[in-house]
């Protein structure tokens, strides 16, 4: 059986370090390179050859990926971090002249959902429940404390401020230099009423799992199985009106029986892990349709609808040499 070399970027990080982890159970099917910023990863055990590379933002950055493209002959590459998935995004042709396929979603669904106002522009569009969203450049009070303050990408920074109160807002507003750059939202229901979505579609599949989730340090620490109908079917609309063909992953709060969008990423997220615990591989699912094989077994094809998941912390040491 031909193994397929695979590399990961940001393979550090709790998605990336996710994403090594479901390959490396496939039977050695991959041959797994990985990519980070950082020299230290947590899983270098599962990695053929790591690489420490440059931000994708350094001119150096396309030399040092292309390099190990040829080096190991890469026939799939994996972006997960954000600024690297647009990066890719911007490069598609030079991957596409090489021939080596690319995980990542279509330029017209990565630059919506990348984008704060875009999504809440679309699912309005779309009829779906999401919180009033308003540029801050552009916000002159419209709708009523408590609120959120964030930037429009969270490639810029992942910074979020609740503000209870008017003068929070004014002292944000004159510590910020471009008003453009951030959304002023609607702070609706509560953190345990907030639930992650993944919907998968390709040509041949349409399947989709919610939890509803607990954070801790921004990393989801507790999530049980949710099928609620409500979710499903915003889910297929956001996937069917996008003519999705990946995995996007949709975050959303309960308020009076109805389900608010606040968030979509256009990426592989954080619970991968957990979905494919549970039979909903979309990671796997898409590799498959990418390079048009087989990895699952027809009876490996069972999306569970019960269950819980608990995150458990463990810390791998590294001795200096």
């Amino acid at each position: 059986m031909k193994q397929i070399n695979i590399l990961i970027t940001a393979i550090g990080g709790d998605i990336g370090a996710n994403i090594a982890n479901i390959l490396y159970e496939q039977n050695k099917r991959f041959n797994i390179f990985g990519t980070d910023i950082n020299e230290k990863v947590f899983n270098i055990n599962k990695v053929k050859k790591f690489y420490k590379v440059d931000a994708c933002e350094n001119s150096n950055y396309l030399n040092q990926i292309l390099k190990i493209v040829k080096d190991h002959s890469i026939e799939i590459i994996i972006p997960v971090s954000e600024k690297e998935i647009l990066w890719f995004n911007k490069n598609r042709n030079i991957f596409d002249d090489l021939n080596i396929k690319l995980i990542i979603n279509s330029e017209n669904t990565i630059n919506t959902f990348l984008n704060k106002l875009e999504t809440s522009s679309a699912l309005n569009k779309l009829l779906v429940d999401t919180p009033q969203t308003y540029l801050l450049s552009s916000f002159k009070n419209q709708i009523s404390f408590p609120l959120v303050l964030k930037a429009i990408s969270s490639v810029q920074t992942k910074d979020i401020y609740f503000l209870k109160e008017q003068n929070q807002l004014d002292y944000l507003k004159c510590s910020i230099n471009n008003h453009n750059d951030y959304i002023i939202q609607k702070n609706i229901g509560s953190v345990d009423e907030e639930y992650t979505t993944t919907v998968y579609r390709s040509d041949q599949k349409l399947e989709v799992i919610s939890f509803q989730r607990k954070l801790s340090a921004g990393m989801t620490s507790f999530a049980t199985i949710s099928n609620d109908k409500m979710l499903k079917d915003h889910a297929k609309k956001i996937a069917v009106s996008f003519n999705l063909h990946g995995s996007i992953n949709i975050q959303s709060r309960k308020v009076d029986n109805k389900f608010y969008i606040f968030e979509i990423n256009p990426r592989i997220s954080s619970t991968v892990y957990i979905r494919n615990h549970f039979g909903f591989h979309d990671l796997l699912w898409w590799i498959e349709d990418t390079l048009n094989i087989v990895l699952l077994k027809s009876q490996q094809i069972h999306v569970d609808l019960v269950g819980t998941a608990i995150l458990g912390y463990q810390y791998k040491f590294f001795k200096e040499e």
